[in-house]
């Protein structure tokens, strides 16, 4: 072909054809211009292919960490019932001395290793925000997704992992004055520390009343914060479902 248009050009230039030779060349630029305008528009069409591959693959990932997330914090909540009941079982017969001692023991384990936590899968959303939420075509979308993650979740993260943490803290130093420590060999891990009730120093005593109040008071708290994370991430995901269709 370059071959083939360096024939013509020669011809036209040896015949001392110029006017004609002036409309091959500016022929010949215009064919090279519209060749490099189709390959920017052929280029522009791929990538628009890879960025929409791009956010479908993030958008998926970022939905499926939110489903992983909410089964996990909905174990928390069962776990959170198991804990208040007992907390409300130790309430009940904390001046019953004649409740049997093992199931006493079961109720005060329970509330002893009483505790919350709140951990998300914030990956996906790091690594689409590391490669530009600008991916994400949708405006209204992009800044749902950005304010779950950056407001709401981490709102959530202060109350229960800032807050609730003090209100843990004086529970173990209570359990330190209520429960005597019993270090025991153990095959696999070493040692194993049990911790032994002296049920005459728990019934009437007003550091197991403040121990009731402590590991009961976070539970309230928890269980609504541990709710309205579920429901922020589960509109998040719906509308992330949408954008997927």
């Amino acid at each position: 072909m370059i071959k083939f248009f360096r024939k013509i050009r020669q011809n036209l230039l040896s015949g001392n054809k110029f006017s004609k030779y002036l409309i091959y060349a500016i022929g010949e630029i215009v064919l090279v211009v519209i060749g490099i305008l189709i390959a920017l528009q052929i280029n522009n069409w791929n990538q628009e292919r890879i960025d929409e591959n791009y956010e479908i693959t993030m958008l998926k990932e970022v939905k499926g960490a939110l489903d992983k997330d909410i089964s996990g914090i909905e174990s928390q909540l069962e776990y959170l019932q198991e804990l208040k009941q007992s907390v409300l079982k130790l309430a009940i017969i904390q001046n019953q001395p004649s409740y049997p001692d093992d199931s006493l023991y079961h109720h005060f384990e329970v509330v002893r290793k009483g505790g919350i936590g709140f951990s998300i899968n914030s990956s996906p959303y790091e690594s689409l925000k590391s490669s530009g939420l600008d991916k994400i075509s949708n405006p209204e979308l992009r800044n749902n997704i950005s304010y779950l993650y950056e407001i709401q979740l981490k709102g959530i993260d202060f109350w229960i992992n800032d807050f609730i943490l003090k209100r843990l803290e004086e529970k173990s130093e209570l359990i330190n004055e209520l429960f005597e420590k019993k270090v025991i060999p153990d095959s696999i891990n070493g040692i194993k520390i049990e911790y032994l009730i002296d049920y005459d120093k728990v019934y009437n005593n007003a550091k197991t009343s403040d121990f009731l109040a402590v590991s009961g008071s976070y539970i309230p708290m928890s269980i609504r914060r541990l709710n309205q994370a579920i429901t922020y991430m589960k509109v998040m995901g719906e509308q992330i479902e949408n954008e997927l269709k």
